[in-house]
């Protein structure tokens, strides 16, 4: 679905996507992401993969 729907045309931007993301999409912060250690960087992705993997876990097992 996420090839289809051209998921691939992200790739040319490379970590500037996880940096926009962080952002929240607010480009004046991205240095602010970008002058963070690594080590909090990487806590929040694990955090923020951990949540969705959640959700979309949760909505399954609603949807039975």
């Amino acid at each position: 679905m996420e090839k289809r729907s051209g998921i691939q045309n992200f790739e040319k931007f490379k970590y500037i996507n996880t940096v926009n993301a962080l952002a929240g999409g607010d480009i004046t912060k991205w240095s602010l992401i970008l002058a963070m250690p690594y080590e909090r960087v990487l806590t929040k992705l694990l955090l923020n993969k951990t949540e969705a993997q959640y959700q979309k876990r949760y909505s399954e097992l609603i949807a039975q």
